[in-house]
């Protein structure tokens, strides 16, 4: 009998990094992700309730002269 071994590299919906992506996709600023301000902001956000949140709106707050996927829309 073999035993199957999950795969751990695959993409888990509750890592922090993949929720940050997430949130900053329904935002509209999805291609502000890299992992080196991740990082960054992570350390800054360490003692937020809402981590997630937290480090979406440093990205947003940090790039501010950017503008949304959503901006070239008409509502």
């Amino acid at each position: 009998m073999t035993h199957v071994q999950p795969n751990s590299n695959k993409n888990n919906a509750f890592k922090l990094s993949e929720q940050v992506k997430a949130t900053l996709h329904e935002k509209g600023y999805s291609f502000l992700f890299n992992y080196s301000d991740y990082s960054y902001y992570k350390s800054q956000a360490k003692r937020a309730f809402n981590k997630a949140q937290a480090i979406a709106e440093l990205f947003i707050q940090d790039n501010t002269n950017q503008k949304s996927d959503y901006n070239g829309y008409i509502f």
